[in-house]
């Protein structure tokens, strides 16, 4: 939700998926009183700009209180395929928070569903590292598929590169891009590390994880940038450059005008990597909030 958006002026604007489940969720979370968290995010690869994505997360406690005794309903309403969804039945026991999305992309609607699971630590002694998250390790299971049912699920992976301090981790961040045959100028990629350095936190530690998909080239890297309270606005001119080397003028135009009415939103998670055809893409995840439902 962008700048004091409320919730219907959010759902009237998520009206195509009206009947797969976005409406039905939150309404039922709000008639049990059950709290919930909103995050947006936009996608742009050469195909164009994608800003009709929506994340629903819940925490484990919030979640059955809003959905038992049938906790697998929002899954129906979703469309999810019977595969995906049986597959997600071994391992829902595991799950710490659960996570709905929505969103629109070069090939219609898509659903989503992920498990986060409780992510293993490691103690340390260094009083300016803290407590970090053991790399390696499976951080969300997600599930994907066309919400009109014409074809078959995804199965994502998202594992944990790294938990190191802000700096530590966009450099990190910036070398793990240029694995993957990643086609944004290196020069565009260096300037935008640069930026979000500066605004460095003490003792913060920035998430980076490995995302791929199953049976599918699909690679990227995304990076939680939360906690260096960054506005969107604050890497406007490094994000639009990004595209100048893959992607037509029209695109850059339609991700810059975008990235400016979403200006003063708090920065996320930024995503980067290949497709599962090959495409560069770049996600913007920002504006996280919790929404503290009562009961009637």
């Amino acid at each position: 939700m962008s700048n004091g958006q409320s919730i219907q002026e959010l759902l009237e604007e998520f009206s195509a998926v009206k009947h797969y489940g976005l409406h039905s969720v939150l309404g039922q979370a709000r008639a049990r009183g059950a709290e919930f968290d909103l995050e947006r995010s936009i996608r742009v690869e050469s195909a164009g700009v994608f800003p009709l994505r929506l994340l629903v997360s819940f925490e484990h406690e919030a979640f059955h209180q809003a959905f038992s005794p049938d906790v697998f309903l929002p899954c129906a309403w979703m469309n999810m395929p019977q595969e995906s969804l049986d597959r997600l039945k071994t391992f829902f026991a595991k799950a710490w928070r659960i996570h709905f999305g929505w969103e629109q992309g070069v090939r219609g609607w898509i659903g989503k569903m992920y498990i986060e699971l409780r992510p293993r630590q490691i103690a340390s002694h260094d009083p300016t590292t803290g407590v970090r998250f053991e790399p390696g390790q499976l951080l969300f299971l997600g599930y994907k598929w066309p919400l009109n049912g014409q074809g078959s699920g995804v199965v994502s992976k998202y594992k944990i590169l790294a938990h190191l301090p802000a700096k530590e981790s966009l450099e990190r961040w910036k070398q793990s891009l240029g694995t993957i045959s990643h086609g944004s100028e290196p020069d565009a990629v260096s300037r935008l590390v640069e930026r979000l350095s500066k605004r460095d936190v003490p003792n913060s530690q920035l998430l980076l994880l490995e995302v791929s998909d199953e049976g599918s080239r699909r690679v990227s890297h995304d990076i939680n940038l939360y906690d260096l309270e960054q506005s969107v606005e604050s890497i406007h001119d490094e994000l639009v450059a990004l595209t100048s080397m893959w992607s037509p003028s029209s695109v850059q135009q339609a991700w810059s005008a975008y990235l400016r009415s979403i200006a003063d939103e708090r920065l996320g998670h930024l995503a980067s990597g290949i497709d599962r055809n090959g495409s560069i893409f770049w996600t913007l995840y920002y504006g996280a909030i919790r929404v503290v439902t009562r009961e009637d």
